[in-house]
């Protein structure tokens, strides 16, 4: 899988061209070529204010005829596609449109932009998109696109080598910086005792709690009050990590993976309830992927689950690799809880504490 990392070109780099239509991506400090000016860049963004607005904001500068000719629609399609295996709708992206004369200070700063250049100049004739960071604010993502026409700037975001590209990116931007945002306020405690007795290194809140560590296995719950309709509601973020023996590739299987998943879950994930546990909710198949995790191959799984004698349910995310120096397949199950409240964004932040587990790099007792 493509990371925006790894499309952001390297400072002070000429564009380069991707897709079909060309997707010119650089860092918003190029100013030049010379390897002199990396100290003047990082100067100046240095002085630039923090990003803004919510996670999962994108805001749209494009006027309004531009986008009732066809933006608009297209905008829809891309960005506003339900988020994948949530039990209701939830769109990937909370859109804004603004007025190019209504882009002012205020809003320049916000975490994700896309500004529509529509102008029928030398530089529009082939539609482009490029992608910027740090343009006007700390971290933020700044997009331009430039077309002749509005319809040829919504084709170009209908190419799904440039439209759902560039979705995903802003996707794994926002998981990314809830990494850095849960990095600020860690439980180094609970941090140590995974490292200790799991020996993987991760990022951990600091309100999270281990319920429970006993050989290769750990459970690690979040537990939240959030209000809603006057009235406070529990919301439960969980992590379970678990290793066995890696027996080869056969290990990564989708079938085994569940399989595993489900054995687990139900000898150890128990619910509220007596004889009630954890398991796959299966009316909405799970989603498989094998994905790049720190360099090396992974697996990548997301689903519902149900609680088995009880009415509990939501959405799950997991990951698994091999730890080659044990020998042992490790899988990062995460999952949320809220009931009452939209699991868009807590299913972001669950995500990206699943991918923080990464293996020790020297490890003097094996669990």
């Amino acid at each position: 899988m493509r990371t925006l990392a790894d499309l952001l070109l390297r400072p002070f780099m000429k564009p380069c061209l991707l897709g079909v239509l060309g997707v010119s991506l650089f860092l918003a400090s190029c100013v030049g070529g010379a390897s002199d000016g990396k100290s003047d860049a990082a100067s100046r963004a240095a002085l630039l204010p923090g990003k803004v607005g919510p996670s999962g904001e994108v805001v749209m500068v494009v006027s309004e005829s531009a986008w009732s000719r066809g933006i608009g629609a297209a905008v829809d399609s891309v960005f506003l596609r339900p988020v994948r295996v949530l039990p209701q709708y939830e769109p990937r992206f909370d859109v804004i449109r603004l007025d190019p004369d209504e882009f002012d200070r205020f809003w320049k700063p916000h975490r994700n932009l896309v500004v529509f250049d529509i102008a029928d100049r030398i530089d529009t004739q082939d539609p482009s998109m490029r992608v910027m960071r740090s343009r006007y604010a700390k971290g933020q993502i700044y997009v331009e696109i430039k077309a002749r026409t509005a319809q040829a700037a919504a084709a170009l975001l209908l190419d799904p080598a440039e439209g759902e590209m560039l979705a995903d990116l802003l996707e794994q931007e926002e998981a990314t910086r809830y990494g850095q945002w849960l990095g600020l306020d860690r439980n180094e405690v609970l941090e140590q005792t995974i490292r200790e007795k799991q020996g993987l290194s991760c990022i951990l809140p600091r309100d999270a709690q281990l319920v429970q560590s006993v050989g290769g296995f750990a459970w690690i719950e979040r537990n939240l009050t959030r209000m809603k309709g006057g009235r406070n509601h529990d919301v439960q973020l969980g992590v379970v990590v678990h290793r066995t023996p890696y027996a080869g590739p056969k290990d990564f299987s989708m079938a085994r993976m569940l399989e595993r998943r489900d054995s687990l879950l139900e000898a150890r994930v128990s619910g509220p309830n007596p004889d009630s546990w954890m398991t796959t909710e299966y009316r909405l198949p799970p989603r498989y992927e094998e994905v790049s995790h720190r360099g090396g191959f992974a697996a990548t799984m997301r689903g519902l689950w149900k609680m088995e004698g009880d009415f509990m349910g939501g959405p799950w995310t997991s990951i698994a690799w091999v730890d080659e120096a044990r020998g042992q397949l490790v899988t990062v199950d995460g999952y949320v809880y809220a009931p009452y409240f939209g699991k868009r964004e807590y299913l972001r932040e669950v995500e990206a504490i699943v991918r923080s587990f990464a293996p020790l790099k020297t490890q003097n007792k094996t669990p």
